[in-house]
């Protein structure tokens, strides 16, 4: 299936986390193209590169040193100064090579004309998927130069001047014979035909559980950030419906959660008997106080008001199960599924929404339940003893409310359809009450943010299980709901540092 450079980021980043280096990366892609070249021409040949500054650039060193392997008297013409090299991968690559004066000959920027070249192969490793428009020397005349030179031409991954993601040709760009591109065809590359030339695709070593795992290439490539330019309300705007005369701790820790998480405004919308105990936790909060000491219909134009100011909602924290709740959910929910705006909807509020006859949430909604939660919503008990049988209850909850469902456990099960995701960060730790209130509040903020459901789930899942691991690493299974509050900013500030530091606990 076809990829895109951002899910291609993600990818190098969430092996990154599994322990798998980019210099691994790099050197699995160099080999391999080395060994489809000697295929296609044979060995002991005359080979060019073409070489720019960044990872393209290094998966070209590489190719140079084992073409050099299989007796290749080998070229590398480097179009930019080695001081602009900042990738350290391909600087480590570009060391060796001038180890290699033997078989290696390196031109550098400014000691070589810009005429055409002949050798049995030409290898394009300019940009690859590093392509940032307008096109500018010396990438320019580097791709002119390479176009008129004489030999079977090579471009690594993507001919440099190609956009990966939509084929579409910038004012230079190579014409290859072969494109080798790296793990997964680019969807660009489908539709240039005539620059990539017969396509190859090769797999470097990315392991099946850098896509099935939420990571923190996730965090770092689909959370947005907020432009230099931000005025209130560009991080997103979050209402919490919840709270009851019972229970007021759940709707302030999800409140306070999407504060962390990078909201703008939150709004709670709490019944009078719990409104000033949560407007009491914090300042930044703003809550606004419905009738009642529980909620109850008399709540619902306040809320219905307050849907039309925010990007995301968060339903059931702290509701409890009064009957007069039972009945305000059940006029809500469609208010909510016909205002287009998606919800992640917990504790009480699953329960109620079990008591449905039917719910089509139109794919905007995510379902936040544990084991004992998903079978109430699914009206049975199931075997959930294996990760393929808590999979298959989590499809098939999708399927019978249309919504994203998130089902809780020790590796949680992100569902969307027939897709599925999943996510291992957490800790025995996060049994402790209000973790779940904390997941819906970052949850909602990225759906605040304009990201898509299913990402929002998992990714949340993964922000929320991470700031709870830097928790245990500081204070181990005595941790509660508000420092895993306390962790959340960190989790989205370093999430791969932070991923690999927690993992030394956790075997």
């Amino acid at each position: 299936m076809p990829i895109t450079v951002k899910e291609m980021r993600i990818l190098e980043v969430n092996c990154q986390a599994l322990g798998i280096p980019t210099r691994m990366l790099m050197e699995n892609a160099g080999a391999l193209v080395a060994k489809i070249i000697v295929d296609r021409i044979g060995v002991k040949k005359e080979a060019v590169i073409f070489a720019g500054k960044g990872g393209n650039a290094g998966d070209g060193f590489v190719t140079a040193r084992h073409l050099a392997s299989y007796g290749f008297n080998v070229s590398v013409y480097l179009f930019y100064s080695i001081h602009d090299i900042r990738n350290e991968d391909t600087l480590v690559n570009l060391e060796i090579l001038k180890n290699m004066c033997n078989t290696v000959k390196i031109f550098e920027q400014g000691t070589f004309p810009y005429t055409p070249v002949r050798a049995d192969v030409i290898v394009d490793a300019l940009l690859g998927t590093g392509i940032k428009p307008p096109l500018r020397e010396p990438i320019k005349s580097a791709i002119e130069m390479f176009n008129r030179s004489s030999g079977f031409k090579v471009a690594i991954d993507v001919p440099s001047g190609l956009n990966p993601d939509t084929g579409e040709v910038l004012n230079e760009c190579v014409k290859a014979d072969l494109t080798v591109t790296l793990h997964d065809v680019k969807y660009g590359l489908l539709r240039a035909k005539q620059h990539v030339g017969e396509l190859v695709i090769v797999k470097i070593g990315i392991p099946p559980e850098a896509s099935l795992y939420a990571g923190p290439g996730d965090v770092i490539f689909e959370v947005p950030a907020k432009p230099k330019d931000a005025h209130k309300g560009v991080g997103g705007k979050v209402l919490v419906i919840g709270g009851s005369e019972h229970y007021t701790g759940a709707p302030a820790l999800s409140a306070m959660a999407a504060l962390k998480a990078g909201a703008d405004l939150v709004f709670v919308a709490a019944p009078e008997s719990a409104a000033p105990i949560i407007s009491s936790y914090s300042p930044n909060l703003i809550v606004r106080k419905v009738p009642g000491k529980n909620l109850n219909v008399k709540c619902l134009n306040t809320i219905e008001e307050l849907l039309g100011k925010v990007g995301a909602i968060v339903l059931g924290p702290g509701i409890g199960l009064f009957e007069e709740t039972k009945e305000a959910i059940k006029k809500l929910i469609p208010l909510i599924v016909k205002s287009g705006k998606p919800v992640v909807i917990d504790a009480d509020a699953l329960k109620i929404i079990a008591e449905q006859s039917s719910m089509d949430f139109k794919g905007k909604a995510i379902l936040t339940p544990h084991a004992k939660e998903a079978s109430i919503l699914l009206r049975r008990n199931y075997n959930m003893a294996s990760l393929y049988d808590r999979s298959k209850v989590a499809k098939e909850l999708s399927a019978k409310y249309n919504a994203v469902i998130l089902l809780k456990g020790p590796i949680d099960i992100i569902a969307f359809r027939n897709v599925i995701k999943f996510n291992r960060t957490g800790n025995q730790g996060m049994s402790v009450g209000g973790t779940g209130d904390t997941l819906t509040g970052i949850i909602a903020t990225l759906l605040a943010r304009k990201v898509e459901p299913f990402k929002a789930a998992y990714i949340g899942a993964f922000i929320n299980g991470l700031a709870g691991d830097l928790a245990y690493r500081e204070l181990g299974e005595r941790l509660t709901a508000t420092d895993v509050l306390d962790n959340i900013p960190l989790a989205l500030k370093k999430p791969l540092e932070s991923y690999i530091e927690t993992r030394k606990f956790f075997p």
